[in-house]
């Protein structure tokens, strides 16, 4: 009988079909954890791609912040915001201003002076004035 026994069960483990239903279940047990660390992978990969994205437009980003910091720093930039906000001139120039509707306004008081003289000329008449007529007819 215990022979018996052991020759249905070696038939049952040696049966091809249930060798193959076995097989199966074991790739079946194999392959789930190795799907959700391959779905894992696939979104960390992801992440990293967009996280060096970032680092790249940062990085340009910071060279321009850089860059304009910079030019805040120089004395070009000091020079230019000197002219315009505190009308700085330096020694030989003269500063002109001429407004929308063409009216000569200076700084300096020979400018303003000048203005009055103007009267209602139009700004291609006075530009005409400013480059080819003495300075005393402006």
């Amino acid at each position: 009988m215990r022979r018996k026994k052991s020759n249905i069960i070696i038939r049952i483990l040696f049966n091809p079909k249930t060798f193959a239903l076995g097989l199966l279940a074991v790739f079946i047990a194999i392959s789930i954890p190795i799907s959700k660390n391959i779905s894992k992978k696939y979104t960390i990969d992801q992440e990293i791609l967009d996280l060096e994205s970032e680092i790249s437009k940062l990085e340009s980003s910071n060279k321009n912040l850089k860059k304009i910091i910079n030019y805040l720093e120089s004395d070009q930039f000091v020079e230019e915001q000197a002219r315009l906000s505190l009308g700085l001139k330096k020694p030989g120039e003269e500063v002109v201003v001429v407004d929308t509707k063409g009216y000569v306004a200076g700084v300096s008081s020979q400018v303003k002076d000048r203005q009055e003289e103007v009267g209602d000329l139009s700004n291609p008449q006075l530009w005409w004035r400013f480059f080819f007529q003495s300075k005393k007819g402006l």
